[in-house]
């Protein structure tokens, strides 16, 4: 990720503020801290230098941070931080994001930073959505995963519920997308998941469900999410998504051509 390698340089700053531009300054001043006695650099990073990210980079700068100041915040809803949820987290950052060394350190950092802010969930939420509110596909996977965050100890605590309504709202998340990706972790009967997943009634012809199984496979495709202009460590975020959606698709036409 270029825009990493430059921040961790101490080359360039950023412009954005507000609670995700806090939090990823105090994350990249954790890193100075800790590398100034090898690296004489650490402190050329600065005020002064902000603003020098290109448009694309900034945006995977607050993306970056966005999911993982998020993910602290939801994290503590219920008043504690479990085994279960660190786990949830951090097979994320290895098998979906795919980050190692640096970045891994980094997100890290981010998400012990964003646990010590007092700025709140629904802050870094609407300026994640602020930021992303035309790109529905990437609201949508945010909101899946703090809804895998939730169930990742078993336990969908009602503090977790109540995060989950506050995405839902400032997401602009509705009923429909909301039972689509719900029923895909609360348990449901499974043939009606896969409808939940495609947005469709179980009473819908084949016409329908092939028709709603082609919009949302194309909004969930891969190379969507590249060409959005997110890093490609993050097409694995995607690929799950359009992986279920493949799934319901093909459980859905064996039931109708049973």
């Amino acid at each position: 990720m270029a825009w990493m390698g430059k921040i961790l340089g101490g080359t360039v700053g950023w412009s954005f503020g507000g609670p995700l531009g806090a939090v990823i300054g105090a994350a990249i001043g954790n890193h100075f801290d800790q590398s100034s006695s090898s690296n004489s650099n650490g402190n050329q990073f600065g005020a002064g230098q902000r603003g020098n990210l290109n448009q694309q980079e900034e945006k995977q700068t607050i993306f970056f941070t966005s999911i993982f100041s998020m993910l602290a915040k939801f994290a503590q809803a219920d008043g504690t931080v479990s085994r279960a949820e660190i786990k949830t987290i951090d097979r994320f950052i290895k098998n979906e994001l795919k980050l190692q060394g640096e970045a891994r350190k980094l997100a890290i950092r981010v998400f012990d930073e964003a646990k010590k802010k007092n700025s709140t969930f629904e802050e870094y939420a609407q300026q994640f959505y602020d930021n992303f509110k035309n790109e529905q596909t990437l609201v949508l996977g945010m909101f899946d995963l703090l809804m895998r965050v939730a169930v990742a100890d078993n336990d969908f605590h009602h503090k977790e519920e109540e995060y989950i309504k506050k995405a839902k709202k400032i997401f602009n998340i509705d009923d429909s997308q909301y039972e689509s990706i719900r029923s895909q972790y609360v348990d449901t009967a499974d043939l009606e998941k896969y409808y939940k997943i495609l947005e469709c009634s179980p009473e819908a012809d084949f016409k329908e469900v092939k028709r709603k199984y082609r919009q949302k496979a194309k909004d969930f495709h891969p190379d969507n999410v590249i060409g959005k202009g997110l890093p490609e460590e993050f097409v694995d975020f995607a690929e799950q998504e359009f992986k279920k959606i493949n799934d319901a698709f093909e459980k859905i036409k064996e039931e109708k051509s049973a």
